[in-house]
Order: C-alpha cells, then structure tokens, then sequence
C-alpha cells in the first residue's frame, strides 16, 4: 500500500494546504484530497510540482506500506 503522508510534513513545515496551493499551482481539491489521503491515483505532473514547490523528495510525502501477505491467496 501506498500511503500519502503529505499532512504530516506540511504540519512538520507549517505550511498551510491553501499555501501550497499557491506556490504549486495545485488545485485546492487536489491538495485536499492528497492531504487527506483520499485519492487513489496521483498525476506525476502533481507530485512533480508538489515536490519542486517543497524542495523536497517523494520518499517525503509518500511511504510504502508492504501489503499483508496472510490476505492473499495464490
């Protein structure tokens, strides 16, 4: 699982969502819906823009969860 963690470093950054908007040039629902971790595909132009607005990494905003393997069946 992929999970998005881009709450937690804008808080770490005490950068409102309103303020990445701005300086990405992000739709807000976009920013919302990422902040929330509610959005289940993200464009790479986004993350790009994301990214080079935080001048930070993806690693910093996104996290991978390996999947629970007891789950699955083959």
């Amino acid at each position: 699982m992929i999970n998005i963690t881009l709450s937690r470093y804008l808080g770490d950054k005490r950068i409102k969502q309103s303020e990445l908007s701005r300086i990405s040039n992000v739709n807000k629902n976009t920013i919302s819906a990422l902040y929330n971790n509610e959005t289940k595909r993200i464009d790479l132009e986004v993350l790009n823009k994301i990214c080079n607005s935080l001048n930070c990494h993806l690693t910093d905003i996104l996290e991978y969860i390996p999947d629970d393997d007891s789950n699955t069946t083959d």
